[in-house]
């Protein structure tokens, strides 16, 4: 899913009554990135449904992004890979990298 579809979400308005009454086919509206926006009284709040694999595809995002704050804030960590990073090139001409089949492949 294209990150602008994924962080843009087509919301679709139900009634809860509306969900009751036809449960089976108001649910199946919530597919890829429709999330359904279920609506009650103005006493209660409004709660959403979506599709399983769209909030598993939201939480990867979101743990990537954590993950790459986590490295780029380490400056250590982020500096020692900005080092290694740049002699890439040449460590490949040079033949100093190995593939991971050679480094964890049986033989």
């Amino acid at each position: 899913m294209a990150p602008s579809t994924m962080f843009r979400p087509e919301m679709v308005a139900v009634k809860r009554s509306e969900l009751r009454q036809n449960q089976s086919a108001v649910l199946k509206k919530a597919k890829g990135h429709k999330v359904l926006l279920i609506s009650a009284s103005a006493y209660e709040e409004e709660k959403l449904v979506l599709d399983r694999q769209y909030f598993d595809d939201l939480v990867s995002k979101l743990r990537a992004v954590v993950e790459t704050l986590a490295i780029t804030t380490n400056e250590p960590l982020f500096s020692g890979i900005l080092a290694a990073a740049n002699t890439l090139d040449e460590d490949i001409r040079l033949g100093k990298l190995h593939s991971f089949e050679e480094a964890f492949g049986e033989d």
